[in-house]
C-alpha cells in the first residue's frame, strides 16, 4: 500500500441502502460493469487525484461488498457504519494526504473533469463544493486538517453520520462554492426510478469508455422525455 499520497479520493459506499439495497452492485446498461465499478473508473480518470479508495462499513451485511472489491482488486477501507465521519478520518489516516476528495458510490455520472477543476482552483480554501452541477455529478474537496478538526470536535449526530456538516457550519473554515452553469438534472441513484434513468443513459451512450458528462447533458437536452423517468423522486436532506 502506498501510504503517502497528496490528493486522496475517498468514495463512500455500502450495501444497506434502505431505498435501494445493494444498488452499488447493479449493472448499468450492457456494460457488464456495476455502478461501483463505473464510479471507480471515472474517478481514476482524474489527472489530479493520486489514489481512489472506497470507505465501506465493517458490518457483516457489507462483507459481500468487501468480497466483491477483493475480487475486482479495488482498494477499500472498512470502518464504522454510523460514524461515517470517523470512517473517512481513519481511512485518510492510512494515506496522510493534504487534500481529500469526497465522492459517493451512488453517483455513476460523477464528473472527473469537474473534480480536477475544483482541485485546481482550491486555493486557500478549507472546503470546496459545487451545488450548480447536476445532482450526482459533483464531489467535495477539503483539507486533511479540516477533516481532522471535524473528527475530533464534532458532537452532533448529524455531524458524525455525515462527513462535512461540521466543516460547513464552522465559520473558522474557508468554504468556497465552485461556479458552474446551472443544470437541474437528477443523475444520482437513490431509488429504482433513478436507476432506470441512469441505466437507460448507459444503454444509449456507453461505448466501453467512461461517458463524458457533456455527452450526457447534450443527450438529455435533446431527449428530455427521459427525464420523466425519475422526475417524481424527492431528494432527502441532511
Amino acid at each position: 500500500m502506498d501510504n503517502m499520497v497528496n490528493i486522496l479520493c475517498i468514495v463512500q459506499a455500502r450495501l444497506t441502502s434502505s431505498r435501494l439495497p445493494e444498488k452499488v452492485l447493479m449493472e448499468l446498461g450492457d456494460s457488464g460493469l456495476s455502478i461501483l465499478e463505473h464510479v471507480d473508473v471515472r474517478l481514476n480518470k482524474s489527472m489530479k487525484i493520486d489514489k481512489v479508495v472506497f470507505a465501506i462499513p465493517d458490518t457483516p451485511l457489507n462483507d459481500k461488498l468487501a468480497d466483491f472489491m477483493e475480487k475486482k482488486e479495488i482498494e477499500y477501507y472498512r470502518g464504522s457504519e454510523n460514524d461515517v465521519l470517523g470512517r473517512f478520518y481513519h481511512c485518510a489516516e492510512q494515506y496522510n494526504p493534504k487534500l481529500i476528495v469526497r465522492a459517493t458510490c451512488d453517483n455513476p455520472c460523477v464528473d472527473w473533469h469537474l473534480a480536477d477543476d475544483m482541485i485546481e482552483n482550491f486555493g486557500d480554501a478549507d472546503y470546496m463544493y459545487c451545488k450548480e452541477t447536476p445532482l450526482g455529478t459533483s464531489v467535495e474537496v477539503f483539507t486533511k486538517y479540516a477533516l481532522a478538526e471535524a473528527y475530533h470536535q464534532a458532537k452532533a449526530p448529524e455531524e458524525r453520520e455525515h462527513v462535512c456538516p461540521y466543516i460547513t457550519r464552522n465559520k473558522r473554515f474557508i468554504c468556497k462554492q465552485y461556479p458552474y452553469n446551472k443544470l437541474r438534472y437528477r443523475l444520482t441513484v437513490d431509488e429504482e426510478a433513478d436507476y432506470l434513468l441512469i441505466d437507460e443513459i448507459y444503454r444509449q451512450l456507453y461505448k466501453n469508455i467512461p461517458i463524458e458528462n457533456q455527452i450526457i447533458y447534450d443527450f438529455l437536452r435533446e431527449h428530455p422525455e427521459f427525464l420523466r423517468i425519475n422526475e417524481m423522486v424527492k431528494q432527502h436532506k441532511i
